[in-house]
């Protein structure tokens, strides 16, 4: 399989729990099968001060925690936490974003990724305009030949309803064009959820049963092992209804139906 495009993976809300449970496990998984591109680098940004080595430890004991299979090579996971790097910086203050600039230079002339830059927001939602302004104001958006392409990925929920979705797109488009934003959940690529459409479509006995006429309801059932945890803040303003029901079970109610 091609490798995909060398590149810098810059993390917002990197002292978070998406990133420590879901994110660098997922990296590293994608390191060991050799699926990232041959140049990379991870910084992770957030307020939270920390060191280099410092956010590279928290990163190396989650990976050990919250891999899907726990690492046999100890130095495996070494060498791959030397492609992580940090940078402290006050997200919510637009000027504190010139820090950055220097930052990303360096590390694509360590890492020789010609420019290319991923940003992944995994930070509450009111986050997501103020990180998008702070990229723009100090010119981090712009993608050009001898700049290298530049994405723009924001994980759910986009908006509270459709008024407050529209105004944080209008947001968004003011810095970045419609072709260097992904807007995700993480929570459908989760291996249940993707398994559903092989069931159906794969399935001799239940493809051809899979329709109103055979299927009396249905019930999804979101089966948490984790409570609120250090997730405090984040509930308090989005609630685990908007969470969980309002994007992630809906979405899979889509899928089903």
């Amino acid at each position: 399989m091609e490798s995909p495009p060398d590149n810098i993976l810059v993390i917002f809300g990197a002292s978070g729990d998406l990133t420590r449970r879901k994110l660098v496990p997922a990296l590293y998984h994608l390191y060991k099968r050799k699926l990232l591109p041959e140049r990379f680098a991870v910084l992770g940004v957030g307020r939270t001060a920390l060191s280099d080595e410092e956010f590279r430890t928290r990163m190396v004991e989650a990976i050990r925690t919250f891999a899907k299979t726990a690492p046999e090579d100890n130095d495996d996971v070494i060498t791959f936490a030397q492609k992580l790097h940090y940078q402290s910086l006050h997200t919510r203050d637009v000027d504190a974003f010139s820090q950055l600039p220097p930052r990303l230079t360096a590390l694509d002339a360590e890492n020789n990724t010609r420019g290319n830059v991923i940003y992944y927001l995994a930070t509450p939602p009111d986050l997501f305009e103020v990180i998008t302004t702070g990229l723009g104001k100090h010119g981090l958006q712009h993608q050009k030949e001898t700049q290298g392409w530049k994405r723009l990925i924001i994980e759910k929920p986009f908006g509270y309803d459709l008024q407050s979705a529209r105004r944080l797109n209008n947001a968004l488009h003011r810095v970045f064009s419609e072709e260097q934003i992904y807007r995700i959940d993480h929570y459908l690529g989760k291996e249940t959820v993707q398994n559903m459409l092989v069931l159906r479509f794969g399935n001799g006995v239940f493809e051809p049963l899979w329709n109103r006429n055979y299927v009396d309801h249905i019930e999804v059932t979101a089966a948490e092992s984790i409570g609120v945890e250090n997730r405090g803040g984040y509930y308090e303003k989005s609630g685990a209804l908007r969470d969980m029901f309002q994007n992630h079970l809906l979405q899979l109610v889509g899928i089903i139906a």
